[in-house]
């Protein structure tokens, strides 16, 4: 069966361990008489339990002076027909008081399971030894010790000696006031109790506690009772923490010795009502009843209201007790009610025609603080965390185990598409889901859920540089911790360093800009540098030598002017050739000065639209610049106007362009012209060559041929401006041997420009650092973090192998050289990674020029790099993606235990990401885990994961999936959901859930335990 009472496992609740009934010498109101079922007791009873069930408190244990007879007088009660029902627990108890070396007395109480039986508690009465008569407790002896001990004692406690003589009761009471127990008898009486029914009790700086005790004189004496009792009673919050073994400012400096009294175990610190009435009046801290605690100083145990519960919250007092108003998680809970799961159903469709049951009617109430799933392999764990995570509508469908199509899902969604689930919050908000159905996309997540595949999918895709997906938690992470006053309306992280880094990512574009120029330069250089073009132009020259050479010895043969007479019409012919050849030569002149000038005005036009595109830029970046920073101008009460201003007058540059358009135009038009009049003047000379007689036509001719020899020896010989000249040919071959101290120089210019670049993205890197100072701060203040996890946020500049080879292996052939081969050229890469640190400037610069070292080496020891381009590409691509730093950019890492993340095994990644989740990200949504342990040792599990569980369950809901009922255990999951999966019995799905207290549940985890792993040292203490 079932234990369904206490199904939700250990929850907060008030407890109030200190009370009195009617049957307490002190009672404050009417008192039971002597006859146990007189109508006055019965009735006296029945208000005892109307006030405990109306009493805020689920707990109580009647603590009367010497007796037991309250507690009887209700077991009594309760066992009768017609008796109001007991809605509360009820322990039995008893105040004492021990003979102590002090002035003033010392009180003590023992606390009893409520299973115990009567005769126990006699028996327990009588194992007391009363002082002074050394006689065994019994009412019998109240009596004889009143009427031994002096007149003097008596009057000075309000009693006479003739009364005390002639009067049972009033000796009784006398007795009940005087009496010592002997401290011995006190821990011999509770140790006779069998099975661990009774608990020692001692008030401490309470009244009448052992903190009156000078500790220094009877230190023996006090730690007899530490060693007896593992519960104490205290209002004061440093004492409390103390007893639970808790550090606070307050006890710092001393509860290193407090805990060593006490032999280093913990004890439960508790604050009672002592209430001797039951009601009490409002206001009045003197007049209290049930549950009024003094000063409001509150007793909260989490725990199953039962004594395993009590025995459990002994173990863990600092986990599961609190002391005042109300513990933070109730409070947490209380205000932040959508943020808590309260149940989970799932049903079948009352029209399926599946036979089988799998998960119908799953019912279950879940726990606020940790909800751990156990069962054997296949037993239905994992189906309870898809559930959930479903309803929470989680992104992580894609790593659900139970619901996919190979398994509850199946090929057609059966059987999962013939059940519903309803998860129900803890503000009674619901949600319903068929089985078979995925979340929207845009449906806002409500749970984390963190499956082991996604723990894995994160850090090996960071690790080898493929996803940005860890990348992008840690940003949300950073940004959610990030101040209102840093993030200035921005709604997300990418969003909060475009407003930042706009300036220097504008900085950036623009020197990319620049070193791309030169990067096109260098390439040009190294192409003029190849021994086919060196060779192209001694070719052409030694060519262009061989075509002068052969025209020199075209020249015409020299023929002398003739010296014989000429007629007057060959004199008037011969000179108006001679005039005809100067008028050409003059047109020839003439047209080689409008080419001349056409060419300086085509500059003038190119230089006019380059300054105009220049001065748009500049346009162009005032107008951004007013548009990025207006809203920060206006914020500082400044006007634009008065920081920046810029006057761009074009009127200047456009009556150039118009004047050189319009002489381009009339120097064309005289060209023309030239041309017409040198046609018309050639055309002359025909006829006038014929009236010249046979020398004088020779000669002519000769004039004529060596005109035309002397302009083409003029076109052959050319300038160094002519590059296809004789002249220009040897320029060219002269400028080769300066391209090596002009690539130098470039080379140098580009290492200076990338050394730039870096310190762009060096200022990224150290404003994104900025970034992290409210989480770091965080991490300082937890000593769980800083000390025993010592995990730092980092943002580095870092790449990684892939984003470096895969643009660059999409450029160049690996095909030669260290180069030559995938994998060859993969482990060049990694080596020049592996040897750099990308954080310092030199040894960036230093990749930079090994890599283009190594390129150049496989280029068959050319200079440059083109033999090894793929086709139609360029080396200024090559030298633009390495030397432009495209690959390198801040990225945010963790370090843990001063390792990197990517020298951690599979599980401490694993570990890392869950400490990440629960201690840093600031989501407080429900959080479920999915095998968490996974590829841990179980001392790594004690040491990392159990203290991080314990601390992030203060502050959220967690669910999780354990193959291993160890980490649930020493975890102290406050609700066990056991998995049993029956396939002979209509493939049913059972879940079997409570607290660990809860003898059922607690067997349940051997059970799975003793068929798995081995136990922890500490598992003795916290299984029954």
């Amino acid at each position: 069966m079932m234990d369904t009472k206490y199904t939700r496992g250990s929850e907060w609740r008030k407890w109030d361990l200190h009370i009195h009934t009617p049957a307490s010498f002190h009672w404050e109101g009417r008192k039971f008489n002597s006859a146990p079922n007189s109508p006055e007791n019965t009735e006296l009873v029945d208000e005892m339990i109307h006030a405990l069930n109306a009493a805020e408190p689920a707990v109580f244990a009647i603590m009367d002076y010497w007796t037991f007879d309250g507690w009887f007088a209700l077991k009594r009660r309760l066992g009768q027909a017609g008796a109001p029902k007991l809605e509360k627990t009820v322990f039995p108890g008893i105040e004492l008081r021990l003979v102590a070396p002090m002035d003033g007395r010392l009180n003590a109480h023992v606390l009893f399971s409520n299973d115990i039986d009567d005769q126990v508690l006699h028996d327990f009465r009588t194992a007391l030894n009363v002082a002074l008569i050394d006689r065994p407790l019994s009412d019998y002896s109240l009596k004889h010790l009143a009427r031994q001990v002096g007149e003097d004692l008596l009057r000075k406690k309000g009693f006479k000696k003739s009364d005390v003589d002639s009067s049972d009761e009033t000796a009784l009471l006398a007795g009940s006031t005087v009496a010592e127990v002997t401290c011995e008898s006190y821990k011999q009486a509770i140790r006779s109790v069998p099975d661990g029914l009774a608990l020692g009790f001692m008030p401490f700086n309470t009244n009448d506690g052992l903190a009156d005790v000078k500790w220094q004189e009877h230190y023996a004496y006090v730690l007899r009772l530490f060693d007896a009792s593992p519960i104490f009673e205290t209002r004061t919050p440093a004492l409390w923490a103390a007893f639970a073994g808790v550090e606070t400012d307050e006890n710092r400096n001393w509860i290193g010795d407090f805990q060593y009294a006490l032999g280093n175990i913990p004890r439960l610190a508790v604050s009672g009502s002592d209430a001797h009435r039951f009601t009490g009046e409002p206001g009045n801290n003197n007049r209290r009843g049930y549950g009024d605690y003094p000063s409001g100083k509150a007793t909260w145990l989490k725990a199953n209201p039962t004594f395993e519960g009590l025995k459990q919250a002994i173990k863990e007092p600092a986990k599961r007790s609190f002391i005042g108003s109300a513990p933070p998680k109730y409070l947490l809970v209380k205000e932040n009610r959508s943020l808590f799961i309260d149940k989970l159903e799932v049903l079948k469709d009352s029209d399926s025609v599946l036979a089988n049951s799998w998960l119908d009617k799953t019912e279950l109430s879940l726990n606020h603080d940790m909800v751990a799933i156990i069962g054997n392999k296949g037993s239905g764990k994992s189906a309870l965390a898809d559930i959930t995570a479903l309803l929470g509508n989680s992104k992580q469908n894609h790593h659900f185990s139970f619901l996919k199509e190979n398994r509850f899902r199946g090929k057609t969604g059966e059987p999962a598409k013939s059940f519903n689930a309803k998860i129900t919050w803890v503000d009674e908000q619901e949600l319903v889901k068929n089985l078979n159905e995925n979340p929207a996309t845009e449906n806002v997540e409500l749970v984390k859920y963190i499956p082991q595949g996604h723990f894995e999918e994160l850090c090996n895709t960071h690790v080898s540089g493929k996803s940005n997906a860890f990348e992008n938690e840690l940003r949300s992470v950073i940004f959610s911790h990030a101040d209102h006053s840093i993030r200035l309306g921005a709604y997300d992280f990418d969003q909060l360093i475009e407003q930042q880094e706009s300036s220097l990512r504008s900085n950036l574009e623009s020197l990319r800009s620049e070193l791309h120029k030169i990067n096109w330069q260098i390439a040009s250089v190294e192409h003029q540098m190849t021994v086919e073009v060196r060779k192209g132009i001694e070719g052409q020259l030694i060519q262009k030598k061989r075509l002068f050479e052969e025209h020199i010895k075209t020249r015409p043969p020299e023929v002398s002017e003739p010296t014989d007479e000429l007629s007057p019409e060959q004199q008037k012919a011969t000179e108006k050739l001679v005039s005809i050849s100067a008028e050409l030569e003059d047109l020839k002149n003439k047209r080689e000065a409008n080419q001349e000038e056409l060419t300086n005005l085509a500059a003038k036009r190119k230089a006019c639209r380059s300054i105009k595109e220049g001065l748009e830029v500049v346009n162009r970046a005032v107008q951004q610049f007013t548009s990025e920073f207006g809203a920060d101008v206006k914020l500082l009460d400044l006007e634009i106007g008065n920081l920046i201003k810029i006057e761009i007058d074009n009127n200047s540059i456009s009556d150039i362009e118009e004047a050189t358009s319009a002489r381009d135009t009339e120097l064309k038009a005289s060209s023309q012209q030239l041309d017409l009049d040198e046609k018309y003047l050639t055309e002359q000379k025909s006829p006038l060559n014929a009236q010249l007689n046979a020398p004088h036509q020779v000669y002519q001719k000769y004039l004529d041929q060596l005109k035309l020899w002397e302009e083409r020896k003029a076109e052959l010989e050319g300038t160094k401006e002519s590059p296809d000249t004789l002249e220009g040919l040897k320029y060219r071959k002269e400028q080769l041997e300066q391209l090596p101290s002009r690539r130098g120089e470039l080379i140098g210019q580009r290492r200076v420009l990338a050394g730039k670049i870096f310190d762009i993205l060096e200022e990224q890197r150290k404003t994104r650092e900025t970034l992290f100072e409210p989480i770091q701060s965080l991490i300082q203040n937890n000593a769980l973090i800083r000390d025993e996890y010592k995990l730092q946020f980092s943002a580095e500049l870092s790449t990684t192998i892939d984003q470096v080879s895969s643009k660059l292996f999409s450029i160049i052939k690996q095909a030669s050289g260290e180069f030559r081969g995938e994998s060859e050229s993969l482990s060049v890469i990694k080596d020049l990674i592996d040897r750099h640190d990308f954080n310092d400037k030199e040894s960036v610069l230093s990749f930079l020029e090994e890599l283009h070292s190594k390129l150049e080496g496989a280029s068959k020891n050319e200079v440059g790099i083109a033999s090894i381009l793929r086709k139609d590409r360029d080396a200024h691509e090559v030298y633009n993606f390495i030397f432009s730093l495209e690959y390198l950019e801040p990225r945010y890492t963790l370090m843990f235990q001063d390792a990197q993340i990517e020298q951690l095994s599979p599980g401490q990644r694993g570990a890392l990401l869950l400490i990440f989740y629960l201690l840093v990200d600031k989501g407080n949504s429900p959080i479920i885990l999915d095998q968490p342990e996974e590829n841990l040792d179980n001392e790594t599990i004690v040491s990392l994961l159990v203290p991080v569980l314990s601390e992030a369950k203060q502050k959220r809901q967690i669910i999780m999936v354990t193959h291993n009922p160890n980490l649930a255990v020493v975890c102290d999951a406050e609700q066990i959901i056991h998995c049993e999966f029956d396939r002979t019995n209509g493939h049913k799905i059972t879940y079997t859930p409570g607290a660990i207290e809860c003898n059922m549940i607690n067997n349940k985890v051997v059970d799975v335990l003793e068929g798995t792993m081995p136990a922890f040292d500490n598992r003795r203490i916290k299984y029954h």
